[in-house]
């Protein structure tokens, strides 16, 4: 009689369901792609809401499907009602990941340590476009992240600074004012953290 294979069933540990709420096709597919190489568990979902909008149903919906975890990531881009997504996301327990003035301020920081202020997301772009690596950026261009992966030591780094002295240079301001700013490094961390 064969030996039946051991059931590691007791010792499998589940990582909680986490949902990553995108504004857009290319916070979407710059997260897909960090997902597939860390190889993280397809309890980790990526899907795209607009953010403009009203998030609560979303949020409550998120909650009713089992997802302990939930991130929303969103813009500035000088949308005026930028602080009534903080405060709804903030009443359902999510987790607030803000860029300013774009979610390409990421993508800058794996080049340059730089308090900046750019004025729109066009601006920006002309900016990153001046990178190595970078010339060609498209906006929603699935291959961001293979082209940056090198250099997340360094964005991780920059983030965490410039985040850190633009506050310190800003006391009293709303974070959904600031400008730079992101905190995508605080969910690259979370997400390296779940590899299996």
């Amino acid at each position: 009689m064969a030996k039946r294979p051991a059931n590691n069933f007791k010792s499998r540990t589940f990582k909680s369901k986490v949902l990553i709420l995108c504004e857009g096709l290319t916070e979407k597919n710059y997260f897909n792609a960090m997902k597939e190489d860390l190889g993280l568990p397809k309890t980790i979902a990526v899907n795209i809401i607009d953010c403009k909008g009203d998030v609560t149903d979303v949020l409550k919906n998120a909650k009713k499907d089992g997802f302990e975890k939930i991130f929303v990531v969103f813009d500035h881009d000088n949308f005026p009602k930028r602080g009534d997504v903080f405060k709804l996301a903030s009443q359902k327990n999510a987790n607030i990941i803000f860029s300013s003035i774009c979610f390409e301020s990421w993508y800058l920081f794996h080049f340059k340590n730089s308090t900046k202020e750019f004025a729109s997301e066009e601006v920006l772009e002309k900016e990153l476009k001046k990178c190595v690596g970078m010339e060609n950026y498209e906006k929603n261009d699935f291959k961001h992240y293979s082209i940056l992966k090198d250099k997340l030591t360094i964005a991780k780094s920059n983030a965490e600074s410039i985040r850190l002295s633009v506050i310190a240079n800003n006391y009293g301001v709303e974070i959904f004012n600031l400008n730079p700013y992101t905190n995508v490094d605080e969910l690259v961390l979370f997400l390296e953290n779940q590899r299996t």
